[in-house]
């Protein structure tokens, strides 16, 4: 098996003495990799150190095999897409523009762009876009917004997309879509990592899970494997059920 994400014995802390303790984890590619976990319990950070914004005080991680070290930063954005919880950009710059952006990290200097035309058609079309292209990114409703930062990811060619609580803030129609573009993405060969609040997602989606709490992995597998009730009530410090049948194949968290 090839994985795209590798974490060994990953370690880091705050001043405020949060720490990420001894992670170890295993993205398999072309996977919808679902990270869950309590609010504070080191989801985003984790995703901060994949990315080089925070440096590890222990352990490594690989991409592909290659140790992210030794990667610069442009390397890096050759060969992951990242997209942030949130977006404000200071300029009111049009869909388009957005989604060229991803282009950056393929510029040899960034005097020297090129808007690869096919490319971004395709990308606009894979979320469904092509008719807002011209519109100002600030007009966007909060999905559409979410759905041009899928289309810049797409657009940055990268194999492996990180996207950080991408369907908060979300109505329920909105977000469906949200997850459908990027579990179509997993089906061109792409590896998606998220991470998720909302467990009826991460079951629904996600072809593995991970599931922290207070900086550590409690557990890792498809979502019939890690959502049991009662590590996600001590986990999450609520009682739920979790309702597994043979109509529906994956688990159902209700309280």
């Amino acid at each position: 098996m090839r994985y795209a994400v590798k974490t060994e014995n990953l370690c880091f802390s705050y001043e405020t003495n949060f720490a990420l303790d001894n992670v170890n984890l295993d993205v398999p590619e072309g996977v919808l990799f679902g990270i869950i976990g309590p609010n504070g319990s080191g989801k985003t950070t984790l995703l901060s150190l994949i990315m080089k914004f925070l440096k590890p005080s222990q352990g490594r991680i690989e991409i592909f095999g290659q140790d992210t070290r030794k990667l610069s930063h442009r390397a890096l954005a050759r060969l992951v897409a990242y997209i942030a919880q949130d977006f404000n950009p200071a300029y009111d710059f049009s869909v388009e523009e957005i989604v060229e952006m991803g282009g950056i990290p393929r510029y040899k200097s960034f005097f020297d762009s090129v808007v690869y035309e096919e490319e971004l058609r395709k990308a606009l079309a894979i979320v469904d876009l092509e008719n807002l292209r011209k519109r100002p990114f600030s007009t966007l409703s909060g999905g559409q917004q979410r759905r041009t930062l899928i289309a810049r990811a797409i657009y940055q060619n990268t194999p492996i997309i990180i996207a950080d609580e991408l369907t908060n803030h979300l109505d329920l129609g909105q977000a469906i879509k949200v997850m459908d573009y990027l579990k179509s993405l997993t089906k061109m060969g792409k590896t998606i990592i998220i991470t998720l609040h909302d467990l009826g997602f991460a079951t629904k989606y996600c072809d593995l899970l991970a599931l922290m709490d207070e900086g550590r992995i409690v557990s890792v597998g498809r979502p019939d494997e890690v959502l049991s009730e009662e590590v996600i009530s001590k986990i999450y410090r609520a009682k739920v059920r979790v309702i597994k049948t043979s109509e529906v194949p994956y688990p159902w968290v209700i309280f």
